[in-house]
C-alpha cells in the first residue's frame, strides 16, 4: 500500500486556506492545516471539516517565529511522515490607512505575511529536495 503524500498548508482553517486544504484532500493528499495562536475556532472548524468527509491534522503554530515552525515540522513529520507540498498561505491584514498604522502593526503585518514564508519553508525544503 503506498502511504498518501503529505501537504502542509499554513492559515488552513477557513477563506483561501479552507479551499486549498479541501482540494489537495479531494486529490488524494493527507492533509496538515496549521491555525494561529489565536485561533479559538480550531476543533469546531476541525469538527465541521470532518462532518463534510474530510479528516485533517491540524497545529497551532506561530508562522512568524522560526524555533515554533520548526517544531511544528518535526512534530508532524514524526507523526505522519515527510512534508510533501507547502502551501505558505497564512497572512494577516491590519486594515488601517497607512497614516494610522503603527510600527508594531507593521511588523506584525511582515512577520505574519513575509518571515513565515522562511521559517516555514526552510525545515521542509531540504526533505523535499531529496525526495524529488
Amino acid at each position: 500500500m503506498t502511504q498518501k503524500r503529505i501537504s502542509l498548508v499554513t492559515g488552513g482553517m477557513g477563506g483561501l486556506g479552507e479551499s486549498i486544504c479541501t482540494k489537495l484532500a479531494d486529490q488524494g493528499y493527507r492533509v496538515a492545516a496549521t491555525y494561529s495562536t489565536h485561533n479559538t475556532r480550531a476543533e469546531q472548524w476541525k469538527a465541521e471539516m470532518k462532518s463534510l468527509g474530510y479528516e485533517f491534522y491540524t497545529a497551532q503554530v506561530d508562522v512568524s517565529d522560526y524555533d515554533s515552525c520548526a517544531q511544528l515540522v518535526a512534530k508532524l513529520e514524526k507523526e505522519l511522515g515527510p512534508v510533501d507540498i507547502l502551501i505558505n498561505n497564512a497572512g494577516i491584514t491590519r486594515d488601517v490607512t497607512f497614516k494610522k498604522m503603527t510600527k508594531v502593526d507593521w511588523e506584525t503585518v511582515m512577520k505574519t505575511n513575509l518571515d513565515s514564508v522562511f521559517n516555514m519553508t526552510k525545515p521542509v525544503v531540504d526533505g523535499m529536495v531529496e525526495r524529488g
